[in-house]
């Protein structure tokens, strides 16, 4: 379990918690963050496991990995944002 999982699943827990408790005025699509970074923490558990069973060690926590995690999920964040303005964009 690396850093980078950790940071995208928590990305997901809270976008998905706010997303089902502003879900009926749904203004800023928090569906769509929750499933980029659901899918982004998915894909990483699955590189986690993979790597476990070719013999490394399942946890991961450094330096590198920490800066890799802020910038997922910086990336994760400024895609939902693109699509945003993309959406509102359309309803002009």
């Amino acid at each position: 379990m690396s850093m980078y999982f950790v940071a995208l699943s928590l990305l997901a827990i809270i976008s998905g918690y706010l997303w089902y408790k502003t879900r009926v005025g749904n203004r800023y699509r928090l569906d769509i963050l929750a499933l980029i970074s659901s899918g982004a923490a998915v894909m990483f558990l699955i590189d986690s496991l993979y790597s476990y069973l070719g013999g490394e060690g399942f946890a991961e926590f450094s330096v590198d990995s920490l800066i890799l995690s802020i910038i997922l999920s910086l990336t994760a964040t400024i895609i939902w944002l693109i699509v945003l303005a993309i959406k509102r964009l359309q309803q002009l």
